[in-house]
Order: structure tokens, then C-alpha cells, then sequence
């Protein structure tokens, strides 16, 4: 799938926050799209799961702050790089929002991931300044749902729905803090091999690319059999 090119964004959309801070800003923001237009943008049809005693852990990959789903304790981690624009990570997130409402011993943890050029990395931006706020999962719930790429327009719309305030989103968007944790994320995405999106890790399993319901099932199953019993025991798996 082709890579879409960077969109820039009109200057006076930004808030004025100083030209030294914008300047870092830009450079980010740059070095982000580059690292995703080196990236394979899609991974097509079914998923490959790749299971290696070198594979890190989901769990290894849960950072303080990152925002979790389902049981914070639970014995089965899944770690989800994704873009929002991604149609297979889409289609993912409905089948763990399936399973994570059967399954109490299910934590996930979304690692935004965007790749798929400037509408992703704005997407993405939003989000992560909505972490800031308080408000990352009402936010990501309604950008999912979107057909049309994210836009200032659109998003501004769906944070004032979510109950976000504009203007500080807007401001830490183009702030360090998000830039920040853009870059954490890609750096994270790289050093555990992920070549596009959906890439996902299940307990010490990778599987690059969508799953069936089904599979999801059966690469959880798998995970829990040799949880089950400190999870029953009301450990917690580091």
C-alpha cells in the first residue's frame, strides 16, 4: 500500500508557543514521517504470529503511563502497535473490544503507532495530548469510528464532544511532551521489530498483521495455559 506524503499543516492553526519550541517541534514531527515512510505501511491479510525465546514480552513493553484496557492485573497482556488510519487495526480493535468484554483476565495496552503518513502522526498527536487531559479513550473510541482521516476541523469536533478543552489540546499537540512520547513510541515499536501495523504481542508471542476472532481466541488460550494458576493465585505477571 502506498505511503501517503506529508500533509503540512497551516501555521496559523498552531498557537503561538515560541519559535524555539516550534523549531524542536518540526524537526520531531519530520524525523516521525520519515521513520514511517521506511516502515512497511500494511501488513495484508491473515497474521503471522512469530514466537521466539529472544521475543520480548508484552508485558516487557508496558510503560508507566501507557493507557490500559480491560484488567490493569491481568494474566494475558496484549501489546497493540497501530495507526488510526489502518483498516486491519480497525477491524482489530473491534475483536478485542470483543474479547476484552468476555475475557476479565485480558490487559491491552494501544501503542499509537503512525505510519501511514501526516493524517496518522495528527491522529496520533491528538491523542496522545488527550492523554494529557485525562480523556485518551473517549478520544481514541471516537477517532476509531471516523471514516475520513483526522483534520483540525475533526478534530476539534470530536475532542469538544469527548468533553476535551480545545485549546490546550491544540497547544500540547505541538508541545515537547507529545513529541516526546511520539518518539518513545516509535523508538519502542523498532526495538521490538515492528515492521507495520497492527503488530501484536501476546504474552511472547509477535503477530504481524490482523487475526480472526478465532485466532485472537486461540493466541490467547495459548498465553493463559501456563498463567492460569498465579493468576488464580492473584499474582501478577511482570
Amino acid at each position: 500500500m502506498r505511503l501517503h506524503g506529508p500533509e503540512s499543516r497551516s501555521k496559523s492553526a498552531r498557537p503561538d508557543i515560541g519559535s524555539g519550541l516550534q523549531g524542536r517541534w518540526y524537526v520531531q514531527r519530520r524525523s516521525l514521517l520519515a521513520t514511517g515512510s521506511t516502515a512497511l505501511a500494511l501488513l495484508a491479510g491473515r497474521g503471522v504470529a512469530a514466537r521466539a525465546k529472544e521475543m520480548p514480552s508484552a508485558a516487557g513493553l508496558v510503560r508507566p503511563g501507557d493507557s490500559v484496557y480491560g484488567n490493569p492485573r491481568g494474566a494475558v497482556t496484549i501489546v497493540d502497535f497501530y495507526d488510526l488510519r489502518c483498516p486491519p487495526c480497525r477491524a482489530m480493535d473491534v475483536r478485542i473490544g470483543r474479547l476484552l468484554a468476555a475475557d476479565p483476565a485480558v490487559r491491552y495496552v494501544p501503542i499509537d503507532y503512525p505510519i501511514l503518513g501526516a493524517a496518522s502522526l495528527l491522529g496520533a498527536e491528538a491523542l496522545l495530548a488527550a492523554r494529557l487531559q485525562g480523556k485518551y479513550k473517549p478520544l481514541r473510541a471516537r477517532l476509531m469510528a471516523e471514516k475520513e482521516p483526522p483534520t483540525m476541523r475533526t478534530l476539534r469536533a470530536a475532542a469538544k464532544a469527548v468533553g476535551l478543552d480545545w485549546i490546550r489540546l491544540e497547544f500540547d499537540m505541538n508541545g515537547d511532551r507529545v513529541a516526546a512520547m511520539l518518539g518513545a513510541n516509535m523508538r519502542l515499536g523498532r526495538a521490538a521489530g515492528v515492521r507495520g501495523t497492527p503488530t501484536l504481542f501476546i504474552d511472547r508471542t509477535r503477530v504481524n498483521g490482523a487475526l480472526s476472532y478465532a485466532d485472537l481466541l486461540s493466541e490467547v488460550e495459548r498465553a493463559e495455559r501456563p498463567a492460569r494458576l498465579p493468576f488464580a493465585a492473584g499474582q501478577v505477571r511482570g
